[in-house]
């Protein structure tokens, strides 16, 4: 059994941090608690965290609560790259360890919950950006997005 099979499109970000400008990422709405800023960093510190278990390393455990920066706000597209840069490059080690898992090993359950926390976290907080970004016009409508997602 190939997991990579299984969970190969649960990691498509449908492009919501291409060409993502610092005036975007500062975006929140008027009753939404966080900026695109705020949800990219958590994302990239719960993944981390996600990431530590999935390769079996010793981590402590977090608090949720402390994942969150406080900072709505960005103010330099150069810290922003590094930050998307490295959220992919999460991206691309949780598919690497995904492609390892077999069924045969002994701990192939807690593997698969953990990639199952990943991608429903993962798709809650897209669902929160392309949201924030629709209602501000940075993102295609449903009807736009085949266009959107075929042409680099």
């Amino acid at each position: 059994m190939k997991f990579e099979n299984i969970f190969a499109d649960s990691f498509d970000t449908f492009k919501v941090f291409a060409k993502l400008e610092i005036q975007q990422a500062s975006l929140t709405n008027n009753n939404s608690p966080k900026s695109i800023w705020q949800i990219l960093n958590h994302l990239i510190i719960w993944q981390d965290y996600q990431i530590e278990k999935l390769c079996e390393n010793k981590t402590k455990e977090i608090n949720e609560v402390d994942t969150w920066f406080a900072e709505k706000n960005i103010l330099n597209q150069s810290i922003l790259n590094n930050k998307i840069d490295r959220f992919e490059k999460q991206i691309e080690k949780i598919k690497i360890e995904v492609s390892k898992m077999t069924i045969e090993q002994n701990n192939i359950s807690e593997k698969l919950k953990i990639v199952q926390d990943l991608t429903v976290h993962l798709s809650f907080h897209l669902g929160e950006i392309v949201l924030i970004m629709r209602q501000n016009s940075h993102y295609p409508m449903p009807n736009e997005m085949k266009n959107f997602l075929n042409v680099e």
